[in-house]
């Protein structure tokens, strides 16, 4: 073991409470005594309680709204309509949306119209096809860190969200010969997954979050298929046993063996509440719903921070869970056993603080990891598109908080609530603001000018500062004007496929930030992807207004373990056609200090500012930051596809910079790449030290 790998244990045994690090290793004894005493005693099989399929049971939606439900979507959300029924299509070709990427996952034989689907090869990746995993072999044995792999492909796969499109399609179809094709395609989908990946075995078998997540969609989707003519008894049977195999799975490895329960464990407890509110039936189901539910209810609140962010410290999971967290409420509610009511009010400040932080297009900046998975996959969406969310929460939640002014109804509220749910969101009064405002716990600051949109990131590292899905992007921004996104983050792409671009994409090179002497801000521990210990101590300490200009202050101590040590202090001014930054670097001696800004533009060209520009900068700067001046030394001009001019990013500062410009890449969704440039400013010297940056809309 490495002296880093000591310092991140002596990280966790002084960050970590006591009684965290002691119930992670009663936990860790418990199931190994339970393990041995299933070999001597394996438990009895209980019986089915069977209900009947056509009358009263648990749902979220009355299967009677079926042709009223289908009615609304097509005269309020053709376009959306049009998109599942092509979804629906394709995935009986064997065709999925992985990461938003349409992809072949069948096996390759040829596809049999006749036949209800093509088979899916659960086994292969495929986003790298050559991959593939036994399936023969026990899951939890699997390496799921193997060199050129990556589980998260797979895993996509073994979701089976197409079992939504089928059952969406189904409610669509105006012929009953339609509504049977999807109801026979959604029946073999369940008994070729049953019967090609045995329970426990193979990669679909390898992780219970995973198992987790098939299981919820399984038991969500089945209301659009459940008084469908071809749902006998033989196949009910099929789909509880299936479930069953999943929970007592589930139950038997959830996530919570670590000294820090991650969103990992949330899951694991979601898909237990759902299946246990949804299919009473199952011998275990009242325990699932009542005794993990309590379990998911003690653990949302402690996974969602006071100003309403997930402590992942990622949008894109935050993200995930509030999706999660919804299903599993609706279900509970559904069922009978609804949480409690302060459980409601930390989901609801999930969907509100993401209403918060969201860009003029409805896009969620890249705070953190963004792996692109869904909780309710209810249609097509981009990875960053998240405005619908708030819009999803205030109907289901009936939380006018959620709801901005002039805000129409998405069409996730029609599929998950039906025409009631519509309804409902109509009736509410608009509460929802967007304004500046300052997310204290999570270290995030959003400025707002007209259509002119600042992010300052400035939090701590996520799960109480282990790392999780957090980056090294304290003091990172992103800029938006209107629909124009001039500065952004450089994203995820992959975890474990390639463990160097993973680092360096979660390192402080990856950001829009300023680093001292090529220092990460926090360590990157060898070998762990998710570990990253806060010593950075970052925070945003103002959010407010100066001369006409929105203003956030965020600073970190990231580089003090330097010799000597220096601190970082970002100041972001917006206004409706400009922003300005002072970087201010604290400290003494001589450092390399640059600021990196990734332009997601196509053209970038060095040139000088005009007289009119050089003017109007230099009054930017003094009305932001005062009296002190710095002449303009460098220019570039940002352009798009054309050659149209957009924007001019000048810099200033008190040492002398030298301007590089060069090509690289961003990634706006899991696994996907997209060209980009890459605007650095090097400045040696002695500190403290200034860097001033202007960016201006042509």
């Amino acid at each position: 073991m490495g002296t880093i790998d000591l310092s991140y244990y002596a990280y966790l045994a002084s960050n970590v409470p006591p009684l965290e690090i002691a119930r992670a290793v009663a936990v860790r004894a418990r199931r190994a005594v339970r393990a041995g005493l299933r070999r001597v005693l394996p438990p009895p099989k209980l019986p089915l309680r069977r209900l009947p399929l056509n009358g009263p049971r648990p749902s979220l939606l009355d299967p009677a709204q079926r042709e009223e439900t289908s009615a609304l979507l097509h005269a309020r959300f053709p376009e959306s309509c049009g998109y599942v029924l092509r979804e629906a299509e394709s995935c009986l070709r064997g065709e999925l949306a992985v990461f938003g990427k349409w992809k072949d996952c069948s096996k390759g034989e040829p596809f049999d119209r006749a036949a209800a689907i093509a088979p899916i090869d659960y086994a292969r990746d495929p986003l790298v096809p050559e991959v593939r995993y036994d399936a023969r072999q026990p899951g939890l044995t699997i390496d799921l860190l193997q060199a050129g792999a990556d589980a998260k492909a797979v895993w996509e796969v073994g979701r089976l969200q197409q079992l939504w499109r089928y059952g969406q399609a189904r409610w669509l179809s105006p012929t009953e010969e339609g509504r049977a094709k999807y109801a026979r395609a959604y029946i073999e989908t369940i008994r070729q997954f049953n019967a090609d990946n045995p329970a426990g075995m193979g990669i679909q078998w390898s992780c219970a979050m995973e198992v987790s997540a098939r299981a919820m969609h399984i038991a969500l989707s089945f209301v659009y298929l459940q008084d469908d003519p071809a749902i006998d008894a033989a196949f009910v049977s099929e789909l509880c046993d299936l479930l069953e195999q999943h929970c007592l799975f589930i139950e038997e490895h959830l996530e919570e063996t670590a000294a820090v329960r991650t969103n990992h464990y949330a899951a694991d407890l979601v898909g237990l509440v759902v299946v246990g509110a949804l299919f009473p039936e199952l011998p275990r189901a009242a325990l699932w719903l009542r005794e993990y539910g309590c379990r998911l209810w003690a653990e949302i609140p402690a996974q969602t921070r006071e100003d309403g962010t997930h402590f992942e410290s990622s949008m894109g999971y935050q993200r995930l869970c509030a999706e999660l967290f919804l299903a599993a409420m609706l279900a509970a509610r559904a069922g009978g056993a609804p949480a409690p009511r302060a459980v409601e009010q930390s989901v609801s400040g999930l969907f509100r603080s993401i209403g918060e932080v969201l860009k003029p297009g409805g896009e969620i900046p890249q705070i953190g990891d963004l792996d692109s998975c869904r909780g309710l996959p209810l249609v097509p969406r981009r990875p960053l598109d998240c405005g619908y969310l708030p819009l999803l929460g205030a109907a289901a939640l009936h939380d006018a908080r959620l709801k901005p002014r002039g805000a129409a109804c998405p069409v996730e509220v029609a599929w998950l609530l039906g025409p009631a749910g519509v309804r409902a969101f109509e009736h509410l009064e608009a509460g929802a603001a967007r304004d500046s405002l300052r997310l204290e716990d999570a270290g995030v600051g959003i400025l707002r000018a007209g259509e002119a949109y600042l992010c300052l990131s400035a939090g701590p590292n996520g799960q109480g500062g282990c790392g999780g899905h957090a980056h090294n992007d304290k003091n990172g921004i992103e800029l938006s004007f209107g629909a124009l996104d001039l500065v952004v983050d450089r994203g995820t792409f992959v975890y474990a496929r390639d463990p160097g671009e993973r680092n360096r994409r979660r390192g402080t090179a990856g950001h829009s930030t300023v680093q001292v002497d090529g220092a990460e801000q926090n360590r990157l521990v060898p070998g762990r992807l998710f570990a990253l210990p806060d010593t950075a101590g970052a925070q945003v300490v103002q959010v407010g207004s100066c001369n006409g200009l929105q203003i956030a202050i965020g600073e970190h101590g990231g580089y003090q373990r330097l010799a000597p040590g220096v601190r970082h202090r970002r100041t972001a001014a917006l206004e409706p056609k400009a922003a300005a930054f002072c970087d201010e670097l604290l400290g003494a001696g001589e450092h390399l200090l640059v600021s990196r800004w990734y332009v997601p533009q196509a053209e970038v060209v060095e040139r000088l500012p005009s007289a009119a520009e050089r003017a109007s900068i230099a009054s930017l700067f003094q009305r932001a930051f005062g009296p002190r001046l710095f002449d303009l030394q460098r220019a570039v001009e940002v352009r798009d596809a054309s050659g149209k001019p957009l924007a001019l990013f000048a810099f200033a500062g008190s040492l002398e910079l030298h301007l590089e410009l060069s090509s690289t890449d961003i990634s706006p969704g899991y696994a996907e790449l997209a060209p980009a440039r890459l605007v650095a400013v090097r400045a040696a010297g002695a500190t403290p030290a200034v860097l001033h940056t202007a960016i201006v809309v042509l």
